[in-house]
């Protein structure tokens, strides 16, 4: 994933020395998705604010072409947190959340998923973000609603599919 187009950063509260230690954003920007459940490509809208500790809360939604010709709805919200690394970069962790209404894939809108990657700050925030599907095997029931998902996410050997 990638900053494209246009962004918009600001630190509208300063001290009286000027100097403010909350920032908040705005940028689009565009990428690809690849992996085992689908692939595709994503254009994004993230929304940003830093705190004063200065941990950054990405507050991202967006729309995915997958390449079998269906649609997702994406959001993600979590924290990024600058590394102890020679050039600027930060950890990234948080929520992503899926919705379709692609039939493959409609089992994605009752799973919580959870991602973790890094944002590139010396390579114009190049980011990247590998995503994990948390499937509740702790209770011996289906979903009521949605699809469950499939036996390969399911942790449990006693798990009802």
């Amino acid at each position: 994933m990638q900053y494209a187009g246009g962004s918009s950063w600001h630190q509208p509260y300063r001290r009286p020395d000027g100097t403010s230690e909350q920032e908040f954003g705005y940028g689009t920007g565009g990428g690809t998705i690849t992996g085992d459940v689908f692939a595709g490509t994503l254009t994004w809208v993230n929304c940003p604010a830093r705190r004063e500790d200065g941990v950054w809360m990405p507050d991202l939604r967006g729309s995915i072409k997958a390449t079998d010709g269906g649609e997702l709805l994406l959001s993600f919200s979590g924290l990024s947190i600058d590394g102890a690394y020679p050039q600027p970069r930060r950890a990234i962790t948080g929520r992503v959340g899926l919705i379709t209404e692609h039939e493959p894939l409609r089992w994605l809108n009752t799973c919580f998923l959870v991602g973790e990657g890094e944002i590139n700050a010396s390579k114009a925030l190049e980011w990247w973000l590998d995503a994990y599907v948390c499937v509740n095997d702790r209770v011996d029931y289906r979903p009521a609603i949605g699809s469950p998902a499939p036996a390969r996410f399911r942790q449990g050997t006693d798990a009802v599919a």
